[in-house]
């Protein structure tokens, strides 16, 4: 089953709900220590906790990466074990870049095999920056969330710059639009 499939069904069938995973070491509870195990028991945890209202989790990838290749051999546990309970997994990662380099990203996190179900995109590299997350959706079943317009500060610098009758956000969105059809 396409992701878009399964997560409208999942949605239908319990909730809309996507829990996100950020576990920054500075903010962990009392008792949880605050290295790689310590994140890990803290990600099953909120897992172990919402797997029952929750349709899936997105784990931010940037808080597994600050720990280097342990952070990532955990991330790589939490989405295996998020997909154990019966959850959807949304890597955030925002993930883009040209040719060769974009077409491993898509690889790394959206083959066959990939406890992901989904990962985040930013668009603004060009098309040839997000097909070759297409290309991989369509293969396995995964599918991407591409930035469009983001609520940071300070996205406006370039996301509301005017081009013509419109915006660069809303031009994005027809450029995705167009990409997804």
């Amino acid at each position: 089953m396409h992701f878009a499939d399964a997560l409208t069904k999942a949605t239908k069938e319990k909730s809309p709900v996507c829990v996100g995973l950020d576990p920054k070491m500075d903010k962990m509870p009392e008792g949880i220590s605050k290295d790689a195990e310590g994140m890990l028991q803290f990600c099953k945890g909120i897992i172990d906790s919402t797997k029952d209202i929750a349709v899936c989790v997105k784990p931010q990838l940037a808080y597994f990466e600050l720990l280097g290749w342990e952070g990532m051999k955990i991330f790589w546990e939490v989405c295996a074990y998020a997909k154990e309970q019966g959850l959807l997994v949304i890597a955030d990662g925002k993930r883009n870049d040209i040719g060769t380099t974009c077409e491993a990203y898509a690889d790394a996190y959206l083959n066959e095999l990939s406890p992901i179900d989904a990962l985040t995109v930013s668009p603004y590299l060009g098309s040839d920056g997000i097909n070759p997350f297409i290309e991989r959706c369509k293969k396995n079943n995964k599918g991407i969330f591409v930035l469009v317009k983001t609520s940071n500060p300070s996205s406006g610098e370039l996301q509301d710059l005017p081009i013509g009758d419109e915006v660069v956000h809303e031009h994005m969105a027809h450029i995705i639009e167009s990409l997804a059809a």
